[in-house]
């Protein structure tokens, strides 16, 4: 069973990594482009992903407490990256 547990942590986490990676592409293709279109539809994507991969964990028996911390690192992992990607849009 922990085993089990382990390996749920394991896959929220890599999911949690790979959404923060979409939304910085996201916000890495509006600075770039700066293309409004195309920022509202990555970021409607970004949004209906989020909320997709928080149902699926709640399906998976993920506690609620957890679901709100993972989400708060999640938040502010993304705003840090933004917002260093944002100060340096070249950096090489």
């Amino acid at each position: 069973m922990d085993k089990i547990k382990n390996h749920l942590y394991l896959n929220m986490f890599f999911g949690t990594i790979g959404i923060i990676l979409v939304g910085v592409g996201a916000l890495k293709y509006q600075v770039v482009m700066n293309d409004i279109e195309g920022y509202i539809i990555a970021y409607a994507g970004f949004i209906l992903t989020a909320g997709y991969i928080n149902y699926l964990e709640k399906k998976a028996g993920i506690s609620n407490k957890i679901i709100w911390i993972k989400a708060g690192i999640s938040i502010v992992l993304f705003l840090i990256i933004s917002f260093i990607l944002y100060l340096y849009p070249y950096p090489f």
